[in-house]
């Protein structure tokens, strides 16, 4: 009788610790900036890799126009580049537009408390575990005038590991500067990308049409034999 007690609570604060740890979990859904479920934003690409198209860059994303001010929302910090690809060449005579495919390693990103639609009593932080931008640059004589980005990426919740963020994103292309040529406060890279020194250039672009889907994590499709499977019950 009295194991059979003894069982019983240790059940019952197993189940309690349990509920604690996942308490207050992102609520699933699909937000989208172009509906106001939140703000959209700014970019900051840091050209540590030399050029604007070039491995070794990374980048960091906020809401709003100026971080910190504003950059409460969502943000997204250091993804890096790793490769880039020159997927399509439509430039004749100086005039026409190549398509690039960049494919980023690392990085975090957070989700805001408070009114968000997510938001379940807290704010959030997360792991990217993919991240890629296929970016369109276009020509005039020889001159790029433009460039506009789709970014797709998918992350972990940490803390909350039935929670996934599966997003896509626009970016419009702003201008290319020198690290000194604005005010830091505006640029500075937030939560540990590489410091960048004067002189050093960066690209700014504007991040539009959000969508964030928040759900639960999906198992990878990849084959398993039965010996994996049964491994993972091994004691």
């Amino acid at each position: 009788m009295r194991n059979a007690i003894l069982i019983s609570i240790l059940s019952a604060v197993l189940v309690a610790g349990a509920a604690a740890v996942y308490a207050g979990a992102p609520f699933n859904g699909v937000y989208k900036s172009s509906d106001g479920d939140f703000i959209e934003g700014r970019e900051t690409s840091e050209w540590h890799g030399g050029g604007f198209l070039t491995a070794g860059n990374s980048l960091t994303a906020f809401s709003g126009e100026a971080y910190p001010a504003s950059g409460t929302q969502w943000t997204w910090k250091c993804p890096q580049v790793v490769t880039v690809n020159l997927e399509a060449d439509l430039v004749f005579n100086g005039f026409g537009s190549r398509i690039y495919s960049l494919q980023y390693t690392g990085g975090t990103f957070t989700l805001g408390g408070g009114a968000l639609p997510w938001a379940n009593g807290q704010s959030y932080t997360g792991s990217f575990t993919t991240f890629t931008e296929i970016r369109t640059l276009i020509f005039a004589n020889h001159v790029m005038v433009g460039s506009d980005s789709d970014f797709s990426f998918t992350g972990t919740i940490h803390g909350y590991p039935q929670s996934c963020l599966f997003g896509i994103a626009n970016g419009a292309w702003l201008e290319s500067v020198p690290f000194d040529f604005y005010d830091p406060q505006d640029i500075t890279p937030i939560g540990g990308c590489d410091p960048l020194t004067p002189g050093e250039k960066v690209h700014l672009a504007d991040i539009r049409d959000i969508t964030l889907t928040i759900g639960g994590c999906t198992v990878a499709t990849e084959e398993s034999t039965w010996g994996k499977v049964k491994s993972l019950y091994r004691d």
